[in-house]
C-alpha cells in the first residue's frame, strides 16, 4: 500500500530526528523541573512550598508537547523493536548517520542487499511508524507490515 507522500516525508523526518527527539524530551522535563516556579493562577495566597512541586508535577503530566514527544518516541521505538538486525542497521545508516556520506545505493551495498530490497524495507518501516502514530488506517495496512519477510 502506498501512503501519501506528505505522511512519508513527515515520518522520515521523525526518524531522522529520533535521537534528537529523545534529547528534547529530557530537556523539556528539565525545563519544567528546574526553571522558575510554576505560575499560580489559583488566586490563593500563601507560602505553601509544596504547591510549587505539585504544579510542576502537574505540568509534567499535562504538557501537550511532552505527550506528543513521548507518543512519537514510543511509536518509533515500538517499530524499532520489531526490526531484524539488518533492517535496524538500515535505519542507522539511512537516518542517523551524520554527516550522510552514502547514497541509497551505497547503503544497500554496505548491507549486502539489492537497492529495491532497501526501498521495500524503508517503505515497510515508514508504514509501520505511520500506523503506530495513527497517521494511516491500521486495518487497511496491517497485511502490508511484516518485518521478517520484507
Amino acid at each position: 500500500m502506498a501512503i501519501k507522500k506528505e505522511i512519508k516525508a513527515y515520518v522520515e523526518c521523525e526518524l531522522r530526528d529520533y535521537l534528537q527527539t529523545i534529547r528534547d524530551l529530557g530537556e523539556e522535563r528539565q525545563q519544567i523541573i528546574y526553571n522558575s516556579p510554576a505560575f499560580d493562577d489559583s488566586g490563593i495566597r500563601g507560602t505553601d512550598i509544596s504547591r510549587t512541586c505539585e504544579k510542576k508535577a502537574l505540568q509534567l503530566i499535562t504538557s501537550k508537547r511532552i505527550k506528543q514527544i513521548e507518543r512519537t518516541i514510543a511509536a518509533i521505538q515500538s517499530v524499532l523493536n520489531e526490526l531484524t538486525e539488518e533492517q535496524y542497521k538500515l535505519v542507522v545508516l539511512k537516518y542517523w548517520t551524520k554527516p550522510q556520506t552514502r547514497t541509497d545505493e551505497g547503503i544497500a551495498k554496505e548491507l549486502n542487499i539489492d537497492k529495491r530490497t532497501m526501498y521495500r524495507w524503508t517503505n515497510v518501516i515508514i508504514l509501520a511508524v505511520s500506523i503506530e502514530l495513527g497517521l494511516v488506517d491500521n486495518l487497511e495496512c496491517q497485511k502490508h507490515v511484516t518485518f521478517r519477510g520484507a
